[in-house]
């Protein structure tokens, strides 16, 4: 696992550096501005979605956005579940074999002044067949401040803000985020 983990850390590395060149920001300053003075934070959750004979009474985990930077989803290719918020409607992500998810959370969509958009999504129970997933977060360290890079701040979207008073702030705001995964079907990337 540590390896597996590694190497999805140096994707979100990469992914970090083409997002710096499409804002058009230093190569690098996306990393810089998440280790504020220490290391990001990477870590992991993997879920497991029994089948539910009835899905219609069940409430399955709300609709949210991840307040988390980069997410990278491993999702099993045989079990539907996820569903993002595309266009006003709800749209199920048909998992990809062997494929990596990617989603931008609430903290890049701060660093980017609302370029990049945190992605609605939620998951939904299903009645057949198990669903199991793997998301990995890379996230600011908490030291790190959170804030647009000041060529994009014309006017500021978002004020800067600590990545705890971030967290502390969205906890307020949206329930507790009990499982964070997306796909982003329109990413820039």
């Amino acid at each position: 696992m540590s390896e597996y983990q590694a190497e999805l850390k140096n994707l979100a590395e990469k992914l970090m550096e083409v997002m710096d060149e499409n804002l058009g920001n230093p190569k690098g300053h996306i990393k810089k501005m998440f280790n504020g003075g220490d290391e990001e934070f990477f870590g992991k959750k993997v879920s497991h979605y029994p089948p539910c004979p009835h899905p219609g009474r069940v409430t399955s985990l709300g609709a949210h956005t991840d307040a988390d930077g980069i997410i990278l989803l491993f999702q099993e290719d045989e079990v539907r579940g996820l569903k993002i918020l595309t266009d006003g409607k709800w749209t199920d992500v048909q998992p990809i074999p062997n494929a990596i998810c990617i989603n931008t959370g609430d903290q890049i969509e701060v660093l980017s002044n609302g370029r990049y958009k945190s992605v609605w999504h939620h998951v939904q129970v299903v009645p057949n067949g198990t669903r199991r997933s793997i998301a990995s977060f890379d996230n600011p360290s908490y030291n790190a401040t959170v804030e647009p890079t000041s060529q994009l701040v014309t006017p500021p979207k978002i004020h800067p803000r600590s990545t705890t008073a971030w967290r502390r702030d969205m906890t307020r705001i949206k329930p507790p985020i009990i499982l964070s995964i997306a796909y982003n079907n329109k990413s820039s990337l």
